[in-house]
């Protein structure tokens, strides 16, 4: 990510500028709602998630059906 286009971010929002004030401010205004229509559809969607009973998570490896995890004895740590 060491070319040009990425060399500020005034870079990535160029093409804005040369748009008069007032549409350019209504640029930024569709794209600002753009992205919170985004996030919120995301959010509304995440509620239905459910978790796949088939992962072991970290607070399970104590479950004996958790045998694909690595078991490290409490109080050692890897290095």
């Amino acid at each position: 990510m060491g070319g040009p286009e990425f060399a500020g971010v005034g870079a990535v929002y160029a093409p804005l500028n040369h748009l008069p004030a007032g549409l350019r401010l209504l640029a930024l205004a569709v794209l600002v709602v753009v992205g919170m229509v985004g996030c919120s559809v995301a959010w509304v969607d995440q509620q239905s998630y459910v978790e796949s009973p088939n992962i072991c998570r970290a607070h399970e490896v104590e479950r004996t059906d958790c045998v694909h995890v690595e078991r490290v004895p409490h109080g050692q740590v890897p290095r």
